[in-house]
């Protein structure tokens, strides 16, 4: 079948072939406005009134090239076509999956999971109680592939220090870092701008670091926008592009500092505690001050993140801004309570 690019490439015939039942009618509707998207996500409303998400690649070469260079949509398919059915937590079904390495043409149909929980504003923020669910499920992920020997047989799925990762990130963050110093020019104080014209030097190390054993599959972007909260305490998870090897602690502080409004000090450390209390359930059990170490450094690799969004990706609407504004906000608070603005890489 070919792979579609555009929303007009999916028509009835197209989806009732990928979805093997006949389908009459499709009612496409744009999503992920201003959430930080590379590529391009629909929900398709079908004739017998069901409903399925479809992902495509970015539509032009210049869009998806971030996408391309860091193997995002192959990542993403090979997780739904591979790893999918050992994740023991919450995640949508695939009812279609195809990339094409050569032209990094790719599709997916999945699951409309937003009837299954309510999904955050990470614009807004949340508090670390009602972070609690998602930090439990974060746990639950990591104790499946914990220190799992396995995944280093997964051709697609890189560890975060694996060529070409360190060296497109560093470079991305090198061409961001000056808008971004345009952009949020009162988060620009003397220490913050020191701190960010040497980040770009640290970043092979402190992805080195990152990936020192015991690894897990790392979900690498376990923020609000891709969590659906359940009624009963659980959380469904979107957006597998940028699955890793790496240390877990590492997605857990992604989390913290992407997402979480932390409003006492003493909070960073609290998280941290309740992810090792939550691993524990599960019979995983990490040195305490290696998985410190691993946090910490997790803690300073948050800081590329808002960069990068904010500079080297397209700020195409109002929202994109301010979910910019909040990440460079939330990471600088973190990173100034744990002291991690000498921290080598």
């Amino acid at each position: 079948m070919k792979i579609p690019t555009t929303v007009d490439d999916l028509t009835p015939q197209w989806c009732s072939e990928a979805l093997q039942r006949p389908v009459s009618r499709v009612t496409p509707t744009p999503l992920g406005v201003g959430v930080g998207l590379v590529g391009q996500l629909f929900r398709l409303e079908l004739d017998d009134g069901s409903v399925v998400i479809a992902k495509l690649a970015a539509p032009t070469d210049e869009t998806r090239f971030v996408a391309t260079v860091l193997n995002m949509y192959g990542r993403e398919v090979g997780f739904y076509t591979e790893l999918s059915n050992r994740t023991t937590i919450g995640h949508p079904a695939c009812h279609y999956a195809a990339h094409d390495p050569a032209t990094q043409d790719t599709v997916l149909l999945l699951e409309d999971v937003s009837p299954r929980g309510q999904a955050l504003d990470q614009v807004v923020g949340c508090t670390l109680d009602e972070a609690r669910p998602a930090i439990r499920t974060l746990a639950r992920l990591h104790a499946c592939f914990w220190d799992d020997p396995t995944l280093a047989d997964v051709a697609w799925l890189r560890r975060l220090c694996d060529d070409p990762y360190p060296g497109a990130v560093a470079m991305a963050y090198e061409l961001a870092w000056p808008r971004v110093q345009e952009l949020f020019p009162d988060a620009i104080t003397p220490r913050v701008q020191t701190f960010g014209d040497s980040y770009a030097a640290k970043i092979p190390a402190l992805f080195a670091r990152l990936c020192e054993p015991p690894l897990v599959l790392s979900h690498a972007d376990w923020r609000l926008d891709n969590l659906f909260f359940t009624p009963d305490g659980e959380v469904v998870a979107v957006d597998w592009q940028l699955v890793d090897r790496s240390a877990g602690p590492r997605d857990l502080a992604y989390l913290i500092t992407q997402s979480v409004n932390v409003d006492r000090d003493e909070g960073y450390e609290a998280a941290f505690s309740t992810y090792l209390s939550d691993l524990a359930e599960h019979g995983i059990r990490p040195d305490q001050q290696r998985a410190w170490d691993m946090y910490r450094h997790g803690t300073m690799l948050g800081f590329v993140y808002p960069v990068i969004a904010a500079g080297a990706l397209t700020v195409e609407d109002p929202r994109h801004v301010e979910l910019c504004r909040a990440l460079l906000t939330r990471s600088l608070r973190a990173i100034d309570v744990l002291d991690l603005f000498d921290l080598a890489g």
